[in-house]
């Protein structure tokens, strides 16, 4: 390192809860001083050249006098790229807090380092070139950190503590040997402590629980037949069902699925429980498959790289995009989905419709898209979402491959994304993807430039080449018919759609609305629907005579097989729009319903149709695919009524009986919470029922500040609330009760969250967690997957029974077609699934046995409906009903007053 002094030195701070801030020197660290104000405040005192490294994430460096402000994300896209995210404020709560925090950054910083010296040495004269046009301080920073870099000095905090502990705690000592695959013997296994302790740590104790999960579990793989399991919160259900399948993978001859809804579970899965239980299977091999757009193709890689540099930003991304490729090993999506210089480019990056290249894709310099399927197909266990496992039935198990043995978890989600994965929907972004293909669709004007490109490749390749190339000209001509066609129909359908909202109230409806007649809703538009049709056909037909002319060619002109496929994959495109438009305008289905999506403004979004049932798919797909799946989930069953839940899944009428299981809760739900109703409050379609809610929730938050998270289940009653909670004036200090004990920063008047602003569902969830004292308002995003633990969350707000919409086209046609079988659509339909809504939002309140907290049903109905029983009944414990408002308060405290 060149002994250049304090002249340039890399400064860091962490902001005090108490006010003032320590500052630390990351290139020469030395004891931690104190300053006062912000991190800013003490560019003043730094010596000239230095680097201080602030808050933020913005792709810029400013400068205070000598010295120069870098954002804090922005090193990390520089040094460790896959944490280039890291541009949230730096806080700790005391001056211990704040030196762990430094000394973690400073671990971080020289690992970074420690990493430019692997990389090949002229990548960092690209990125250097890139960036020297572009400002002084860009140019300074690289050279700065290139310069530490190539110091070799040794890493001034490895004498430090470890940044951070590992996410899997390895146990010592002999490890047991894994069970025999049969239902006892994996019950017995985990039913022993000491097979617990060695594998999971000392802290795992046996839950009857959990054995009894596995026993089901292995049973039913045993037999090959399906099993339903519900187990609530804190069963340990992965590992239950874990242990039996690798025990079985075991023996070799099979492969297996897990699948699950959310990110978070499948993270647990494999940073937590697949390497405990690794360590006694340790011959499987385990991989994690996403969807395409979730990994870097090399088609997009080397587009990317192609791109002209004009400005500071694109230096950056330019920049960091080599940096995150020379590091990654994945190439997925999430590993940048935040980075400051790159996230503005992830549609570039990884939603091209395009096929992965045959010449660019596979072999040796295989893209990281085929790389994870190759790697999926030879694992023994893959673990997936719905959304995959459900294309890649589509797909007829092309993406994942050959298996035996599937396990779904957070089953309950099935059938809604089985639903949406085999709907249609007809909308103008299906031209958009074309074109993503094939080039901007100019009707009157020039072919597409993929198309034209082809052309002239095959011009110039030999008179039977050239025969073929003249057949592009009339595919051209007859795409861009169908695109002035198809818009012409969409056009259409959407002046019919207004003129009947103007000859009705006006009023343009919120959501979808349903085709009740196709001969009413499409007889006016069969002129502009045949012409759709026609046109669709003679595209078909342009192609098969391009194809055809192609086969007669010899010898193809090498490098040609990515365009050809390209081609191909925009016919099958094409051909798709003709079947989807014929079979929303033609053909009538009782087994769908069809339904139109407004614009708000004007026109159509979409017209579309979804299957009634999702069972009788997905039954189809065990049946075809042979599968008997273990299906889990907290919430399967109604009391101890499986059938909705099973007919929802596909799973009561396969070739062997169906198996179900109801494991309980271990949670002592009647000491570690409260279940509080108020049967006074208004009925949520009566007047001053929001007033009513507003003015609970105001109350509650100021006498007993505790995290809260309010459920709703529709975003203007949501927006509505959130507006009166952010306008009510804080009471004074002196006012509030002591309830904070030693968190007395929950005296202060509450942060709102609100969802459906600015910020993603992930991003309140990261902002609710940080808070101190915060009260978030979520709808259908909230009411299951998220994770609060502990002060996490100590107050559980249900403002409305989760019932569907019923005027929601799918939600009445689903009804009427019940009632036509004689059944009653709102007992054996909507109370059940409404039920069960309920039960995975009251589900996030405890999440461990420590957990402590409150959960207020504030709709009246529960009390004043007959139906209102078979939700007390499914409830974890028995309601304690409040006459008012004064009284709920009273009780919430006095619940958290006898809480530890």
């Amino acid at each position: 390192m060149p002994n250049e002094g304090a002249r340039g030195s890399v400064h860091l701070a962490v902001a005090l809860a108490g006010g003032g801030s320590l500052l630390l020197c990351l290139d020469d660290p030395r004891e931690a001083r104190e300053i006062p104000g912000d991190a800013a405040a003490a560019a003043a005192d730094l010596p000239a050249g230095s680097f201080l490294i602030v808050d933020g994430a913005e792709p810029r460096v400013d400068s205070v006098g000598d010295v120069r402000l870098v954002p804090r994300g922005l090193l990390w896209s520089l040094l460790a790229p896959m944490r280039a995210d890291a541009g949230d404020p730096l806080r700790a709560d005391d001056h211990l807090d704040a030196e762990r925090t430094l000394r973690r950054e400073g671990q971080c910083f020289w690992e970074g380092l420690a990493v430019w010296r692997d990389l090949d040495p002229a990548l960092p004269a690209e990125c250097r070139s890139l960036l020297a046009p572009f400002g002084k301080g860009l140019a300074a920073l690289w050279d700065r950190l290139a310069a530490l870099a190539a110091g070799g000095a040794a890493n001034p905090f490895a004498t430090w503590d470890a940044a951070a502990e590992p996410d899997v705690a390895t146990p010592a000592g002999d490890l047991p040997a894994p069970p025999e695959p049969d239902a006892d013997a994996v019950a017995s296994w985990l039913e022993d402590a000491g097979n617990l302790a060695a594998v999971l740590g000392p802290e795992a104790t046996p839950r009857f629980e959990q054995s009894a999960m596995a026993r089901d579990v292995a049973g039913a793989l045993a037999a090959g037949s399906p099993l339903l399991v519900e187990a609530g919160t804190g069963v340990g259900k992965t590992l239950a069902y874990l242990l039996p399948l690798l025990s079985r993978l075991a023996g070799g001859g099979c492969r297996a699925v897990v699948s699950t809804f959310t990110r978070t579970l499948q993270n647990q899965i494999l940073d937590h429980d697949l390497p405990l239980l690794a360590r006694i299977y340790p011959e499987l091999r385990v991989r994690l498959l996403m969807g395409r757009q979730n990994y870097l193709c090399r088609r997009s890689e080397v587009r990317f790289l192609g791109r002209p540099v004009e400005d500071a930003a694109d230096a950056w991304a330019a920049v960091s995009f080599r940096l995150w490729r020379a590091r990654t090993t994945s190439g997925m999506r999430e590993e940048i989905q935040r980075h400051p210089c790159l996230r503005a480019h992830l549609a570039e990056l990884f939603d091209s419709h395009e096929p992965c290249s045959p010449s660019l894709c596979h072999g040796r310099s295989e893209c990281f898209v085929q790389k994870a399927r190759r790697l999926a197909r030879e694992a023994d266990l893959v673990i997936v979402n719905h959304s995959l496992l459900m294309n890649d039935f589509a797909a007829r198990r092309a993406l994942i491959g050959g298996y035996e043995l599937l396990v779904v978890d957070e089953a309950h989600r099935m059938p809604q994304v089985a639903l949406d994965t085999f709907s249609i929907r007809c909308d103008r972004v299906r031209l958009a993807v074309i074109e993503d293909l094939i080039g901007e669709v100019r009707v009157g004007g020039p072919p597409p430039d993929h198309l034209a490109a082809l052309g002239r490749t095959l011009a110039g390749a030999g008179e039977t080449a050239a025969k073929a190339a003249e057949r592009l000209a009339p595919l051209a001509q007859a795409v861009a018919g169908l695109f002035t066609a198809y818009r012409r129909w969409l056009a259409a359908l959407g002046g019919i759609f207004d003129e009947r909202v103007a000859e009705g109230a006006g009023v343009r409806p919120p959501g979808r609305v349903r085709v009740y007649s196709k001969d009413e809703t499409f007889a006016p538009l069969r002129p502009s629907t045949l012409a759709c049709l026609e046109a669709a056909s003679n595209a078909a037909a342009a192609y098969a005579a391009f194809a055809g002319a192609l086969e007669m060619v010899p010898t193809l002109p090498e490098g040609l097989d990515d365009d050809l496929a390209t081609v191909a994959r925009a016919a099958e495109l094409l051909g798709a729009i003709e079947d989807d438009v014929r079979f929303l305008t033609q053909i009538e289905d009782d087994e769908w319903v069809t339904w139109l999506e407004p614009d708000p403004r004007a026109g159509l979004r979409a017209v579309g149709a979804t299957r009634l049932e999702a069972g009788g798919l997905l039954r189809e797909h065990w049946l075809a695919c042979d599968l008997a799946p273990v299906l889990t989930s907290a919430t399967l069953g109604v009391g101890e009524d499986f059938s909705h839940m099973s007919a929802e899944l596909g799973v009561s009428r396969l070739s062997r009986p169906l198996i179900t299981s109801l494991i309980a809760s271990p949670f002592d739900w009647e000491t570690q919470a409260r279940i509080v109703a108020m049967p006074s409050m208004p009925a949520p379609d009566r007047p001053g029922y929001l007033d009513e809610v507003v003015r609970l929730l105001t109350a509650l938050t100021n006498a007993v500040p505790r995290k809260t998270l309010v459920l709703f289940t529709a975003y203007q009653t949501l927006q509505q609330v959130a507006r009166e909670l952010k306008e009510a004036a804080p009471p004074p200090e002196g006012e509030l009760f002591d309830r904070g004990g030693d968190r007395p920063w929950l005296r202060t008047p509450p942060v709102i969250l609100a969802q459906g602003g600015e910020a993603s569902p992930a991003e309140l969830i990261d902002r609710f967690r940080r808070e101190r004292h915060a009260v978030l308002l979520g709808t259908n995003t909230f009411w299951e997957g998220v994770d609060f633990p502990g002060h996490e969350l100590e107050i559980l707000v249900v403002t409305k029974l989760p019932f569907q919409v019923p005027t929601d086209p799918w939600v009445e046609a689903r009804c009427d077609r019940l009632q036509n079988l004689g059944e009653d659509p709102f007992g054996s339909f909507m109370v059940r699934d409404a039920v069960l809504r309920l039960r995975q939002g009251i589900g996030r309140l405890i999440r461990s046995g420590d957990d402590r907290g409150v959960v207020l049903l504030l709709d009246s109905r529960l009390h004043g409906k007959s139906y209102g029983i078979t939700f007390l009944n499914a409830l974890p414990t028995r309601a304690h009903y409040c006459t008012d408002v004064p009284d709920v308060v009273a009780r919430v405290a006095e619940f958290f007053s006898a809480t530890p």
